[in-house]
């Protein structure tokens, strides 16, 4: 893993969000419409459907807003080596159990990206995992406390 693995999925992540984003703003439309169709209009003091797609259309508009930030946050990374766990740093990781993950830190997380055959995710500075790595180096161990007991992670690579 290096700095050109960084760059590909880097881009790879823009590309993937940027779909989101678009795909997002269509769902949010088609939600704020259906909210204030005269359809949807209430017949009788027990019907919902107003209410309900308008508690849909600002769900969506808040994913939008968010991933919009975080497309924008994306375009503004430049691709360069780190030394110490920290934003827009890419990280091979190993569970105590074994498992490999290969993480691209982010002020929010939750997407996913397959680069060559390999899973990339993108892991929030927020979150258990992602507040544990923050500051670390390659060949450090963090331990996370999760619903299943407490984690242990090394730290194979910090790109």
């Amino acid at each position: 893993m290096d700095v050109h693995d960084k760059g590909r999925i880097l881009i790879a992540f823009r590309t993937s969000l940027q779909a989101r984003l678009e795909a997002n703003a269509t769902m949010t439309a088609l939600a704020r419409d259906e909210a204030t169709s005269e359809e949807s209009r209430a017949e009788n003091k027990y019907d919902t459907r107003a209410l309900e797609a308008s508690y849909m259309a600002a769900g969506q508009g808040e994913r939008l807003e968010s991933l919009r930030a975080l497309v924008a946050w994306l375009e503004g990374v430049v691709v360069e080596p780190h030394r110490a766990v920290g934003p827009a740093t890419l990280v091979r990781a190993v569970s105590d159990a074994g498992v490999e993950r290969t993480l691209f830190l982010a002020p929010q997380g939750g997407e996913r990206i397959e680069l060559d055959g390999e899973e990339v995710e993108l892991l929030g500075l927020g979150s258990p995992l992602g507040r544990a790595l923050a500051g670390m180096e390659a060949d450090d161990e963090v331990e996370v406390d999760t619903p299943g007991g407490v984690a242990r992670w090394a730290l194979d690579e910090v790109v």
